[in-house]
């Protein structure tokens, strides 16, 4: 080999050994990413600010954060007449986790059924069929002319009484010390003692004291304020519609469903009946075979109310729904969306429905057959271990010999083992599975 070529040769070795070792770094840095964690935050009631690390979010509850970094976090959840709920997480790498906060409200709401009128605050409130929301604290209650009067009371009224009575009693104290150093002067250069002129200080002290808790009472008095509203409108209520609607939707009833389901999402907006009541509604236009009007509602309730318990259902129910207006392309990515927080789904499952979505789909374009073998071959070799992998290694075989790869079908077919003990296979699938035994060794 010349000088030439050998140089060649050697410059070549080195380049490749470069490009392995850059694909290998490549590939590590892939794999060793950080991977984000999933948070799903709820409120009751919904619609509350999210501070997050110090970073006020768009987004009002409930909320999905889908880019949360692993670590230590600090959350500030608030709404308007509720107190600040503040707290702290700490979350795993690719952990999914929920939050479900109770927002304590800032006042107390109680409602005067026995009570045809009451006065608060000297205004006259009808209480027929009324809740009223009042700020905490103290008030002084009393029946006048059989009408319940409700009067705030100022939190330090008892410093303010304790003063009016003491200011007078140490103001006559002090009076009779002056009067003392008046009638028996002693040989000092101030005309009072010490003792005098403490006792005036004390007092000047206390009587501005009570006149700054005065000017605080009355911007206290000014500024109290109450509201109220309807029963009708509580989350009681809310509850009661949603409970009539399953009963409606469990008899069969689904326009009067669709009834009660309504009344929550129209009246009752910030309570958590509100995605549970649209995800029934969802579910009632796809059985009435409305599908582009679930599919509207369905993605509402993934984007606007991604509660833990409805977003993986509304993402598979979405996709059947596109499945079933044969677009099933973005079925199959709709699948793909879906978190598996909800113990009700497994990626098994998930999976095995993405191939059955490929098999309706092969119903109407012979092109997927080559998709569907890769995904029930992803099957076989995912969940070798499972108890239905007999029925995925019959389907993987049955396609493959479609495609006329009767070599790998019969491979398959010879790999399942011990059906009768497998519980998850029924009768029909192992009559299918002899036949096409039968069908591809009578064709060899």
């Amino acid at each position: 080999m010349s000088p030439g070529r050998k140089g060649l040769s050697i410059i070549g070795k080195t380049t490749l050994l470069l490009l392995l070792i850059t694909l290998s770094a490549g590939a590590f840095a892939q794999n060793s990413a950080p991977q984000n964690s999933l948070l799903f935050i709820t409120s009751s009631p919904m619609g509350a600010r999210v501070i997050l690390d110090g970073n006020l979010l768009i987004e009002q509850t409930p909320l999905l954060l889908k880019t949360l970094s692993a670590g230590k976090h600090r959350l500030k959840i608030s709404k308007e007449g509720f107190k600040e709920h503040t707290l702290k997480l700490n979350i795993a790498a690719g952990e999914i986790a929920s939050l479900n906060i109770e927002l304590e409200r800032g006042y107390f709401s109680p409602s005067f059924t026995e009570e045809k009128n009451i006065v608060i605050h000297k205004t006259n409130e009808d209480t027929s069929e009324r809740l009223f929301n009042i700020q905490e604290g103290t008030y002084s209650i009393r029946r006048k002319k059989n009408i319940l009067e409700i009067e705030p009371q100022f939190p330090q009224q008892g410093l303010i009484n304790a003063l009016n009575l003491s200011i007078p009693i140490t103001l006559s104290f002090s009076a009779l010390l002056a009067v003392k150093d008046i009638l028996y002067p002693k040989d000092q250069v101030l005309k009072f003692s010490p003792a005098t002129i403490s006792s005036f200080s004390v007092n000047i002290a206390m009587i501005g004291i009570d006149a700054i808790l005065w000017l605080r009472r009355g911007k206290f008095k000014k500024t109290f304020s109450f509201t109220n509203e309807d029963l009708s409108s509580s989350e009681s209520m809310a509850k009661t519609h949603y409970e009539e609607g399953e009963n409606m939707l469990a008899s069969g009833t689904l326009n009067e469903a669709l009834h009660f389901y309504s009344l929550v999402i129209n009246n009752y907006r910030e309570t958590i009946y509100v995605p549970l009541s649209l995800y029934k509604i969802a579910k009632i236009h796809y059985i009435m075979g409305r599908y582009s009007l679930a599919a509207l509602e369905f993605q509402l309730i993934i984007d606007r109310y991604p509660l833990a318990e409805l977003y993986d259902k509304a993402q598979k129910d979405l996709a059947g729904v596109f499945v079933r207006q044969e677009l099933y392309e973005p079925g199959i990515e709709q699948l793909d969306e879906m978190v598996l927080f909800d113990p009700l789904f497994s990626r098994e499952g998930i999976d095995y429905y993405r191939c059955e979505i490929f098999e309706r789909w092969l119903q109407k374009e012979k092109k997927v057959l080559y998709r569907l073998i890769e995904c029930l071959n992803e099957m076989v070799q995912l969940y070798a271990d499972s108890k239905k992998i007999a029925l995925y290694r019959y389907k993987l075989a049955y396609y493959l010999n479609i495609e006329g790869n009767k070599k790998s079908a019969l491979a398959q077919l010879n790999l399942i083992e011990n059906l009768n003990g497998n519980e998850e296979v029924n009768e029909e699938v192992k009559q299918k599975i002899k036949e096409l035994l039968e069908s591809i060794r009578g064709e060899s």
